[in-house]
């Protein structure tokens, strides 16, 4: 997990069924499915919970003012599946870094604990709404309160581990949609065929190396503690012209990183396990 580091519509379905059926027994199945029904929030763009200086390095902190006046003001997520919304990047949100040139956008949630003890964490289901770009995103950004002096922060939650290799994220259908996305592209850059091309066969070969379909780590954590988890708006990934890549000296790429703009979900399950 990262340490400081740059760092629901059920309900009225049921209650309508139990109306029109109301002389037929309550199933089990009926309960533990108005039980799971998923709720939903959106994430909050904040200031003051972490940030980078102008060299890029992690700043020490917030005043305590500051700090818990946008921790109090985040949407909370409980036990159970949350879909969680991000909004799109607008003129009216900022950067959490001051270096030039590069910009981090983060939103935040949190969470309660309600019992002290092990929760395991599932996040799936990751949908993205630009057509020219994919969204994906890594493990580790759980964090807990922390505090140097007189300033207050985020730092990672060290008593976490990944279940097996769920670390990483790709957006739903990612392949079929890079794929449109790079035929789209090579329609208005013909003269970049073959490196569109060996774009493609290795982000294929590597979606189909390691999971991508989910994160997934259990952490230990205290009864009544309040813990954030950072939603960064970096891995986003966009078509550009042919670059050699650090792979090979010879391996070009019509692929980068970038920040993702656009609004986009994603589904979190947090579970507790005595």
């Amino acid at each position: 997990m990262k340490k400081n580091v740059f760092k629901k519509l059920m309900c009225a379905v049921l209650a309508a069924a139990c109306v029109a059926t109301a002389v037929v027994p309550a199933m089990a199945d009926d309960v533990v499915t108005a039980e799971a029904a998923t709720k939903k929030v959106t994430s909050a763009y904040r200031y003051h919970l972490e940030g980078c200086d102008k060299k890029g390095y992690v700043m020490d902190g917030f005043s305590k003012a500051a700090f818990y006046k946008d921790l109090n003001s985040l949407p909370a997520v409980k036990t159970g599946k949350t879909t969680i919304n991000v909004p799109a990047v607008t003129s009216n949100v900022k950067s959490v870094s001051k270096e030039k040139g590069n910009p981090r956008y983060e939103s935040f949630v949190k969470f309660k604990a309600p019992k002290t003890g092990k929760y395991v964490f599932t996040i799936d289901n990751l949908q993205g709404t630009d057509d020219k770009s994919l969204k994906c995103m890594a493990d580790g950004d759980l964090c807990q309160i922390s505090k140097t002096g007189k300033k207050y922060g985020l730092d990672g939650v060290e008593d976490s581990d990944t279940v097996g290799k769920y670390d990483t994220l790709y957006e739903n259908n990612y392949l079929a949609r890079l794929r449109t996305i790079l035929d789209n592209y090579k329609e208005e850059h013909p003269e970049y065929t073959d490196v569109i091309e060996e774009t493609y066969e290795y982000q294929r070969d590597f979606v189909n190396t390691i999971p991508t379909t989910k994160i997934k780590f259990t952490t230990k954590l205290k009864k009544g503690q309040t813990y954030v988890y950072v939603i960064n708006n970096t891995l986003g990934k966009t078509t550009c012209k042919p670059y050699f890549t650090t792979h090979g000296s010879d391996e070009q790429s019509c692929l980068y990183n970038t920040n993702y703009l656009k609004a986009y979900s994603f589904d979190m399950n947090i579970e507790y396990r005595k």
